[in-house]
């Protein structure tokens, strides 16, 4: 395998997972937006409390993000035990990684449920998923504070273009 494409630097590492984290919000926009000109009389919620469905979907969702932050701590507090800073970014790549999947499966259930029922407030319900997706957009400063990097660690990671070893 190529040298240049094993080694690792800050930069490279916050590209890679800013990257795969645009593709599975891309995924989803788009899949949101082909449902969107699927129907052509509007988009109208219909909010029955005797579709069981509907009572139940919200509860995945809200599930989904609780889940996915215990998830995601647990996978954390492993990583920021592991020795060496490339040890602790594979580890907060996987941590992500997981997180963000455990957010866009439910969302794209939403959507599905849009699709086959033709109730637009899964859809509704799938937005504020997507949201809440938006709002864990990695960065250097997140990726630094939630590994909680000090001294060796820390220097080395704000380094941005410095092959970590």
């Amino acid at each position: 395998m190529n040298q240049a494409a094993q080694e690792l630097t800050p930069n490279k590492f916050v590209q890679t997972l800013t990257i795969i984290y645009m593709a599975l919000l891309s995924g989803l926009l788009l899949f949101i937006g082909f449902v969107f000109f699927q129907f052509e009389g509007g988009m109208t919620p219909t909010f029955d409390s005797s579709d069981t469905l509907l009572l139940i979907y919200p509860v995945v969702a809200i599930g989904a993000i609780l889940l996915s932050q215990v998830i995601y701590k647990k996978l954390l507090t492993t990583a920021k035990n592991k020795s060496g800073l490339k040890s602790k970014l594979q580890g907060y790549q996987t941590a992500s990684i997981v997180k963000f999947a455990l957010i866009e499966g439910p969302a794209f259930f939403g959507i599905v449920l849009t699709m086959v029922t033709g109730n637009t407030a899964f859809i509704a319900i799938a937005g504020v998923l997507v949201i809440f997706l938006l709002l864990q957009k990695p960065s250097q400063a997140k990726v630094e504070n939630d590994l909680d990097l000090r001294g060796d660690d820390r220097n080395k990671f704000n380094r941005y273009d410095e092959v970590i070893d």
